[in-house]
């Protein structure tokens, strides 16, 4: 083992330490890495301006889209270079179904803030009560559900993605008949 001069070891704990921060810079996906995508301009069929889930969605180089669920459940997921970006949820529940219900039985939804009785909001996941005339289950409520998977985004903007997706599914098929 070589032996260190004591005034040369300053020297080498700097350089190790730039090293590791020059690491760090790079496999955090730090400034230089870019949305090599186009953000999809709706969520579970549901169109949705690109703007709105844009803050939701990580760089990376492809997006895919995955619904499933049964009759008066819809699940999306949007994932990013085989990693789920952003869950969404449209479901028909029972009447006496309140949002707080809903909201609560969500799993990871913490330290919420309540809207106009409409939407239940976190930083990461919000709920959303829509307005149905004409649900596709007769006496049933709908509600939806947006989760930003990647990370916390805030509740500003939780609040704008979940009252435009819950007014757009309010205004869909879904809702009218």
């Amino acid at each position: 083992m070589p032996r260190i001069r004591p005034h040369a070891l300053p020297i080498r704990i700097a350089g190790l330490v730039a090293a590791g921060l020059a690491v760090a810079g790079c496999s955090s996906g730090g400034p230089e890495a870019k949305r090599e995508y186009a953000v999809p301009a709706s969520l579970c069929g549901v169109a949705l301006p690109a703007s709105t889930l844009e803050p939701l969605l990580p760089a990376g180089k492809k997006i895919s889209s995955v619904k499933s669920g049964p009759s008066g459940f819809t699940r999306c997921r949007l994932v990013v270079d085989g990693r789920i970006a952003v869950t969404s949820i449209i479901e028909q529940r029972a009447p006496e179904t309140t949002l707080s219900g809903v909201a609560y039985s969500t799993y990871g939804m913490s330290d919420t803030v309540e809207r106009e009785g409409k939407y239940v909001i976190s930083d990461a996941q919000a709920v959303g009560h829509a307005s149905c005339d004409k649900p596709q289950k007769a006496d049933h409520e709908t509600f939806t559900m947006v989760r930003a998977d990647a990370e916390d985004v805030g509740k500003a903007t939780m609040e704008k993605v979940i009252s435009k997706f819950t007014d757009a599914v309010s205004a869909s098929k879904r809702c009218a008949g």
